[in-house]
């Protein structure tokens, strides 16, 4: 109980926790909008790859700090106390689901239901995107083509120019549905005081 309150004292949510996100959100706009720049990597001047494989180890750094709060943080942050992997998880996710098409607001902690769903996805999707970059960083040689083993995880990467999006618009259609519902949860997450009525 302690430690929900650290992460969720009187609604508002722990420093670490919008310093990371932030940091994610920053990083991964940046990289997604210098991706199709990086496709110079072949060129005897790849400048465009350079910026792209820079922005994209600043998100895998933000991620592997989010995974770490995921295991090591307070309880309410953690893996274990949201993401929807139980039969019951999965049955609150469904019905937050539900609600939506309903336009009923379910009564649910942070991170619960559909909310812990969407968010799980994300982590998978950028977590996916963080390794397969962080792989080309290290092993894709800039100014020749990319062959091989290197080649095919350059491919299952660019995925993420359809994943990237899509989780975008299901996440801030989720953020809207909130701030319909009245609330403020992206203004505490960007460090912005409450509406006031």
């Amino acid at each position: 109980m302690n430690d929900k309150k650290v992460f969720f004292k009187k609604g508002k949510v722990d420093v670490p926790t919008r310093v990371i996100h932030i940091g994610i959100m920053v990083f991964a706009l940046a990289a997604y909008f210098t991706g199709d720049g990086a496709g110079d990597y072949k060129r005897v001047d790849y400048s465009g790859y350079t910026l792209h494989q820079w922005l994209g180890m600043g998100i895998s750094i933000f991620i592997l700090l989010r995974v770490l709060y995921g295991l090591a943080g307070p309880k309410a942050a953690r893996f274990s106390s949201w993401v929807p992997y139980t039969k019951e998880r999965l049955r609150l996710a469904l019905e937050g689901l539900m609600s939506v098409f309903l336009y009923r607001r379910p009564a649910r902690p942070a991170h619960q239901g559909i909310a812990g769903a969407i968010n799980a996805l994300g982590l998978l999707i950028f977590c996916w995107m963080a390794v397969t970059g962080s792989f080309m960083f290290f092993f894709l040689e800039p100014g020749s083509r990319a062959g091989g083993l290197i080649h095919f995880i350059k491919e299952i990467h660019e995925a993420g120019e359809t994943l990237v999006p899509a989780y975008l618009i299901i996440h801030i259609g989720a953020v809207v549905i909130h701030a319909l519902y009245g609330r403020d949860i992206w203004r505490k997450m960007l460090f912005m005081k409450k509406r006031s009525a």
